[in-house]
């Protein structure tokens, strides 16, 4: 099954108006295929691989005119998994200010990485996108609305990573979700990041897993695993940089009504946190359902609002006295906002105290059973 990925149709608006495209996301969320279907559109493409040794070395070290001889007649010029390649930020410039003509496209599983040696010789030069596992709406240009509906608790339990979702067997599934929790999607972290011990660092993920939709403590985290608060916060940063989680914040504006310090942590994929708990269990039968429910909606409206460039603010709210509402977009005025409360079975109202506070803002309730077509209608 090939899917028509969101961002296709934007990326191919931006592609004449920077020298150089990057492509961030995590491995395995299908950012070679992308690029491969994209450069179709030209003649004659150049395709490097960062994790090749024979490219690596026609890439590092080379002086404008050896890369302006590399690229020759070529159109465009793809670099997948730029972030192996060595002083890359400078490779890139060199190409696009001595090569005027070719469009550049860098791939990057790794942000901390990549980001980091493209920031200052990019200046100006780039333009940035984000792929994350299949979106709802992709599932529904590639199926159908029904048959998504259908499958609904399967994505939640499995998570929507290409080569999952297309996989004939729940065996399949579990086997794939598994070796991308184990061998790839850290990769990154324990190559680049300072990773002393890969069990602490797993412990830590698997903790953050549990926590899924309640805020948590890094001093009480830091303590379970035996580690200092600043080295637990520098390891989730490194997940947040891998495209593995995300933080939320909470919305705060009344000191004394509202909680203003603690963060709620989320995965991009469902999946993938279920893989690394080992719990595919169905369900209906599960007591962190609401938990997972409330992650997979959270991850598609970070798909949505990315996908549609908005640059708005993201938090949930929740009171002194514990009140709560799971997501809050909303502009940084706050003349805007709009609120999500994800519940597995039965609707909900705005609470008073939050519309006491916010008059302004709208209010969606959102369950297993209206998430797709509320997507897909616009509803959310």
């Amino acid at each position: 099954m090939k899917y028509i990925r969101t961002i296709y149709d934007s990326f191919l608006a931006n592609i004449d108006k920077k020298p150089i495209i990057i492509l961030y996301g995590a491995r395995q969320v299908g950012k070679t295929t992308f690029v491969e279907g994209f450069i179709k559109n030209y003649k004659n493409p150049l395709f490097l691989q960062g994790d090749d040794p024979r490219d690596i070395m026609r890439l590092e070290n080379r002086s404008g005119t050896e890369l302006v001889s590399l690229v020759g007649n070529h159109d465009i010029v793809v670099i997948d998994e730029a972030q192996q390649i060595k002083n890359i930020g400078t490779t890139l410039k060199l190409m696009a200010d001595k090569h005027v003509s070719v469009r550049i496209i860098a791939t990057g599983s790794s942000s901390f990485e990549l980001a980091n040696r493209l920031s200052e010789p990019l200046t100006g030069r780039n333009r940035t996108f984000t792929l994350f596992p299949l979106s709802l709406q992709e599932l529904v240009n590639a199926y159908d609305k029904r048959t998504i509906e259908n499958n609904i608790i399967e994505y939640m339990t499995f998570g929507t990573y290409p080569e999952v979702v297309v996989a004939q067997s729940i065996e399949e599934k579990k086997k794939i979700l598994t070796s991308l929790a184990t061998d790839y999607l850290f990769k990154d972290v324990f190559q680049f990041a300072p990773v002393k011990h890969s069990f602490v660092f797993e412990k830590i993920v698997q903790l953050l897993a549990l926590r899924v939709g309640s805020e948590i403590s890094y001093t009480e985290i830091a303590k379970e695993v035996g580690i200092s608060r600043d080295t637990l916060y520098n390891y989730v940063t490194m997940l947040e940089q891998a495209f593995i989680i995300f933080r939320l914040t909470p919305l705060y504006t009344n000191k004394t009504k509202e909680i203003n310090k603690n963060h709620k942590i989320y995965f991009y994929d469902t999946g993938i946190r279920n893989a690394v708990l080992r719990a595919f269990d169905p369900l209906d039968l599960r007591n962190d359902k609401g938990a997972i429910f409330e992650n997979f909606f959270i991850a598609e409206k970070i798909k949505e609002r990315a996908y549609q460039d908005r640059y708005t603010e993201i938090h949930f709210w929740r009171t002194r006295s514990g009140t709560e509402i799971d997501f809050i977009e909303c502009n940084p005025t706050y003349t805007e906002i709009k609120a999500y409360e994800c519940k597995w079975k039965e609707s909900v109202s705005m609470p008073i105290s939050f519309k006491t506070l916010y008059p302004q803002a709208s209010f969606t309730s959102v369950t297993k059973e209206n998430i797709v077509s509320k997507f897909i209608t616009g509803q959310v």
